[in-house]
């Protein structure tokens, strides 16, 4: 008997033939779907698995690969975080439906893009910054903060603060000598 990872793993692919995104009363991200009849407290098919069309309400979205690939391979979700299927890439889906979906990942991947550092401050286990950004003047603190700044590439670097809000340097080397010296220690 194979066991094969796909016989295993169910994964439905939406395009633009069996998934339509539109915007709900309340200005969300909603889902019709041509699905096998999905229950709507816990995904489970119905037994014949015929497909139809179906209003699976609001729904969202998370990123597989937020910095390699973020227009492809996009799960959509319900409230509970159960997946309906993966997007694969959002330039196959009309303006209208790429228009909803890239707002939405836009609000939940927000970063402010850090430009200037101004201080970096240490006290008690917690480091709090002064920066600049593309979205004005920034205060953060950040608690161990060694395991808060993720490398992404040799020269990009993802921030973490205390909140969970992230904050991103596209280039550590485009910084003025000045912000790279306060922050070097971390890097």
């Amino acid at each position: 008997m194979k066991n094969d990872f796909l016989d295993i793993v169910k994964i439905t692919y939406f395009t633009p033939e069996n998934a339509k995104f539109y915007r709900t009363p309340g200005g969300f991200a909603g889902l019709n779907a041509f699905l096998p009849k999905v229950g709507a407290d816990d995904l489970k098919e119905q037994e014949d698995g015929e497909c139809i069309w179906q209003d699976l309400g609001r729904v969202f979205f998370h990123r597989a690969f937020p910095y390699e690939l973020p227009d492809e391979f996009i799960s959509v979700l319900d409230k509970d975080s159960k997946e309906f299927g993966i997007i694969r890439r959002l330039s196959d889906f009309d303006d209208g439906s790429a228009a909803i979906i890239s707002a939405e990942l836009a609000r939940k991947y927000f970063a402010p893009h850090i430009t200037k550092v101004h201080s970096v401050k240490e006290r008690f286990g917690y480091s709090y910054w002064e920066v600049e950004s593309d979205r004005g003047p920034l205060s953060f603190a950040m608690h161990d903060t060694f395991r808060n700044i993720a490398k992404i590439t040799e020269s990009r670097v993802v921030l973490t603060d205390v909140d969970g809000n992230r904050y991103e340097i596209d280039d550590v080397l485009a910084l003025d000598g000045k912000s790279y010296r306060k922050i070097e220690l971390y890097l």
